[in-house]
């Protein structure tokens, strides 16, 4: 018993003075209770949507008016024509697209039947089935309150939900893209943080800097061979995904290509630094994982994001798996192509820049 106290006594005066494991130690239970707790929410609200009313009537704005109230819609955009509202779906912005034909009020009070369409974004599906079921709600309760009901049992209003790019809204059309961006974004930065940890420990960095090797040539050395392996993962899960789910692409590859390179090298920046920060290989991986929680729950990579509160919602944009997760649902399911992805492209250059330049020159440093 003696000799176990003794060993129990070390092993806590050793984690005590580990302040880097103390840290992470007490700031991973809070930070895992905020995000579980704000993140996860299935009662989709506030959906972005966008109102191109044609009729410019005081019925049209009524019925404009009901879907904004009801909570479950946030009129966000009013786009001048068809063309700026399937841009808008398409990169995006909105994720539902009210159409009020021209005519509508006229023909609802000559006693005829006046259509309505809603055109919903169908990529993920938890959105998509709320926009779709409580759309019909909002418009059989305005028929009942503007007192529209016909003796004859035919509806006022012809209601047409269009769920676009996924009509069927199968699963795997939405998290099968996203898995691309979820595994590269955690196994990248692991297997790289480790990998170079490894070799402080045993001590081959000092023996490759007495060689003629240069610094930046240690660096792009060690991160070349995880590119490959990056670029592996991603073909194997698209190859998976067209093959075994179905799921179409519909974009350029090349246009995939290049921004998942670019995605990639935001996750190598990730591992470097988290191996100049760690000095064993447990602390780069507690490290790591630190992250995994809040890339895997605020990205939009399961939950909707338009359910989380706004201070919580906000985090989402210094994640780059969040910009990643639009470019490669937007290629693949959408087919879009640049013209469409800078507001995704342009933050996460900002983020390569400057998550890469701070790690090569914290990593550099730790050379010298």
């Amino acid at each position: 018993m003696p000799r176990i106290k003794a060993i129990a006594r070390k092993e806590m005066i050793h984690l005590l003075r580990d302040r880097r494991t103390l840290v992470l130690i007490a700031l991973m239970p809070f930070m895992q209770l905020i995000t579980y707790g704000y993140a996860i929410n299935t009662d989709v609200k506030h959906l972005p949507t966008a109102v191109y009313d044609q009729d410019r009537t005081s019925m049209s704005r009524r019925l404009t008016e009901a879907f904004e109230q009801s909570a479950y819609f946030d009129i966000t955009d009013r786009p001048a024509s068809f063309e700026a509202v399937r841009q808008a779906i398409d990169r995006g912005k909105v994720k539902a697209g009210l159409i009020i034909p021209p005519g509508f009020m006229r023909d609802l009070l000559a006693g005829r039947q006046a259509e309505l369409q809603l055109i919903i974004d169908g990529t993920d599906s938890n959105p998509a089935n709320t926009a779709m079921n409580t759309s019909q709600a909002i418009v059989t309760q305005y028929m009942l309150r503007q007192g529209l009901l016909r003796t004859d049992g035919e509806p006022p209003v012809v209601f047409k939900p269009r769920l676009w790019y996924n009509p069927d809204l199968k699963s795997p059309f939405f998290m099968v893209p996203g898995l691309v961006g979820l595994l590269l974004q955690l196994l990248i930065p692991m297997i790289t943080a480790t990998a170079i940890v490894r070799e402080k420990e045993r001590g081959n960095i000092e023996q490759l800097l007495v060689t003629p090797v240069k610094p930046w040539e240690i660096i792009l050395g060690k991160l070349i061979p995880y590119v490959g392996v990056g670029l592996l993962i991603a073909l194997t899960i698209i190859a998976s995904a067209n093959l075994l789910f179905a799921v179409p692409i519909r974009g350029n590859p090349l246009t995939l290509f290049v921004l998942t390179m670019l995605f990639l090298t935001v996750c190598l920046g990730f591992g470097l630094y988290a191996s100049t920060v760690a000095e064993n290989q447990q602390q780069a991986s507690q490290i790591i994982m630190f992250f995994a929680a809040p890339s895997i729950l605020l990205s939009g990579f399961i939950f909707p994001r338009e359910s989380m509160p706004w201070p919580i919602y906000g985090i989402g944009y210094f994640i780059p798996l969040t910009y990643y997760l639009k470019i490669v649902r937007g290629i693949i399911l959408k087919g879009l192509g640049y013209d469409d992805l800078w507001g995704e492209i342009l933050p996460l250059v900002a983020i390569c820049a400057l998550v890469l330049g701070l790690s090569i020159k914290r990593f550099h440093k730790r050379l010298e």
